[in-house]
């Protein structure tokens, strides 16, 4: 089932959801009932608020936007961007009127300098390629207003932890000195159900 749910793509996408409603069932079971509770922290640990614009980079099936976008009604507007189409397809057919959603990857980003209030991803920066990583958090600095905000959750390492997609993550990806090196400065890091997270501020 795997291979069905996950693409490796060799444009340097990264590993792309593919199959994303067996995704999101997966997630579901993987969070033991705590996602919705774990991803509404994650809005608010982000600051997102009436007004706000917000990227959510790496959206998948837009589950993380769909609450963001929530949060920053009235008045404010949340993207998405994912390298996956199916998920993007996903995405936009749930989509609130103050959500959109494009195919992307965080590394070209096309939005202009200083675009967002906040820029968020979650269960993402592990798919990026390595080599690409700097890159990408260089594009989430440009594409965040001075005094924004970035939020970003990844895996904890675990020697027993499987992801949703199957995939052991044995290995956690160090996200303060990717937001240092990019120009943020780091203002809080802390660990929820599954997920270490740093927040930051350009």
């Amino acid at each position: 089932m795997l291979n069905h749910i996950l693409k490796s793509r060799p444009d340097r996408a990264g590993t792309t959801i593919e199959r994303v409603w067996t995704y999101e069932l997966t997630s579901v079971i993987a969070f033991g009932g705590r996602r919705r509770r774990v991803y509404r922290r994650i809005v608010a640990l982000s600051g997102a608020r009436p007004g706000d614009r917000v990227l959510d980079i790496g959206c998948n099936g837009g589950y993380l936007a769909r609450l963001l976008a929530a949060a920053v009604t009235p008045g404010g507007q949340v993207a998405g961007i994912d390298p996956s189409p199916p998920a993007i397809a996903y995405a936009t057919r749930r989509a609130p009127a103050s959500a959109a959603f494009a195919v992307g990857t965080a590394q070209d980003l096309s939005e202009p300098d200083g675009s967002f209030d906040v820029v968020t991803s979650t269960l993402a920066v592990h798919h990026i390629p390595e080599p690409d990583r700097a890159a990408a958090f260089s594009e989430m600095f440009r594409v965040t207003r001075p005094g924004g905000t970035l939020l970003i959750a990844d895996f904890r390492p675990s020697r027993w932890h499987r992801g949703p997609h199957g995939l052991r993550h044995a290995q956690a990806i160090d996200l303060v000195p990717l937001a240092e090196a990019a120009g943020f400065r780091v203002e809080a890091h802390g660990d929820l159900p599954m997920l270490r997270y740093i927040r930051a501020v350009r």
